[in-house]
């Protein structure tokens, strides 16, 4: 089990270095004649200010990249990202740096949020912001819509959290009540161009769902909005200025296309398929078979976890077989425990995995934090459940609190790698070799 455990691990490190900034910048910018060249595309020549925009979990990273590869390019650097990500000593001298809170915002962010915008508005047609978006960013820029305050978006957040919104959803509403959301940014800037470089935390790379898409217009309206308050049941929970404000908002109706739309540009530069393939590739040098299905995986963590333990046991290959899964699943919180959506989903998969041998399943968020713990996730065996009751833990009540990372450390399952600068959504493994 220790060998299948160590396999799991590799493959899932292999996956989140693929993902790094310092890996996929380089690979999708160059320097031509002194001029960023990206995805074989020249930047557009400007004779005025050159600013540079990273905001996000992997906001260091890609920045840090970008000043390797395109060494005094900018001329001003503006660095956006949530407390504890470890920051490059290249940017302490190079660029502006400001902090926020993930996933709910604090007034730090909602400042930075506000001083970045004021950046953008001092641009003209002779100026070119180029944007590193990565996941995140949402939270951090913070500032709400007028009339609106910062307490009444964290409520709003944090409501749609507990009803296990899924980021589609809740990005549904973010677009409508912040300020940088649904295109606030391209806005700001117009008439100055804006490229944004993406690296996607949402499966299948939503423009208008990454970071709330702050440089990309939105598909969804006010009264969508509404809708997803409804839904989710938390319309009466909000506070009142929220469903106000979008009621207000759909009374306008739809506006006309907007200029700044045709001044934007953006490029996906990695996501969770880059994740994904580099783990199937690690697991296939070792000679396993593997298979990635084409669909995410998505739905409710712990019925997830259960199923995918229930068709662990149900496998029995001839060859040491994998299965891999990108995507990102969701929690109802129920409870007042501690963990996240991969720990969620490795605890209900322990509990269909138990005392079954040549079983292994680990789930880890490729930003190295899952939810409200210390860890990126989980590799649970066959073993787990006896391992968290000798410990005093009954498996089956942490999963009714919300209380896995409790469980999943007591056991010594839990995986722990620290923020790793990047964000690309989940990825799950599950591995069966017979005996």
């Amino acid at each position: 089990m220790e060998a299948l455990r160590a396999v799991a691990v590799a493959a899932f490190e292999a996956a989140v270095d693929a993902v790094r900034p310092g890996r996929l910048l380089p690979r999708a910018v160059r320097m031509v004649a002194g001029r960023p060249v990206v995805r074989g595309r020249p930047l557009p020549e400007v004779r005025g200010r050159r600013v540079l925009v990273a905001a996000g979990k992997a906001a260091p990273g890609l920045a840090a990249a970008w000043l390797r590869v395109a060494p005094g390019w900018a001329e001003t650097v503006f660095v956006l990202v949530p407390h504890g990500v470890p920051l490059p000593g290249a940017l302490e001298t190079a660029a502006t740096v400001r902090w926020g809170a993930h996933p709910v915002p604090d007034r730090a962010g909602e400042a930075a949020c506000r001083e970045l915008l004021d950046l953008a508005d001092g641009l003209g047609p002779d100026d070119l912001l180029v944007l590193l978006l990565s996941g995140g960013a949402s939270a951090l820029l913070a500032a709400p819509e007028p009339p609106l305050t910062l307490d009444e978006v964290v409520d709003t957040t944090r409501a749609l959290l507990r009803a296990g919104a899924p980021i589609g959803a809740l990005n549904t509403v973010r677009r409508e009540i912040l300020r940088a959301g649904g295109g606030g940014l391209s806005r700001m800037a117009f008439p100055a161009p804006v490229v944004t470089l993406v690296l996607s935390d949402v499966p299948g790379d939503p423009l208008h769902d990454i970071a709330s898409g702050p440089t990309f217009p939105s598909p969804t309206t006010p009264a969508n909005a509404l809708s997803v308050l409804e839904r989710y049941g938390v319309a009466d929970e909000v506070p009142k200025a929220v469903p106000t404000l979008l009621r207000r908002l759909a009374e306008r109706g739809p506006g006309g296309e907007e200029p700044w739309i045709f001044r934007g540009r953006t490029e996906v530069i990695g996501n969770n398929r880059t994740a994904t393939t580099a783990a199937v590739k690690a697991l296939r040098q070792r000679g396993w078979t593997v298979h990635r299905p084409a669909r995410f995986l998505t739905g409710e963590a712990s019925v997830r976890g259960r199923q995918l333990g229930a068709l662990a046991g149900a496998l029995e290959p001839s060859r040491p077989f994998a299965l891999v899964l990108g995507g990102e699943t969701t929690v109802t919180v129920r409870g007042d425990g501690r963990g996240g959506r991969n720990e969620e989903l490795a605890l209900g998969a322990a509990m269909e995995l138990e005392e079954r041998d040549g079983r292994v399943l680990l789930a880890g968020g490729t930003d190295g934090v899952d939810g409200a713990s210390d860890a990126a996730g989980a590799v649970v065996d066959g073993g787990s459940v006896a391992r968290m009751i000798a410990a005093g833990i009954d498996p089956a009540g942490a999963l009714r609190r919300n209380d896995s990372a409790t469980a999943l450390a007591a056991s010594g399952d839990a995986v722990v790698t620290g923020p790793t600068g990047t964000n690309v959504c989940d990825v799950t493994l599950l591995l069966v070799a017979e005996p």
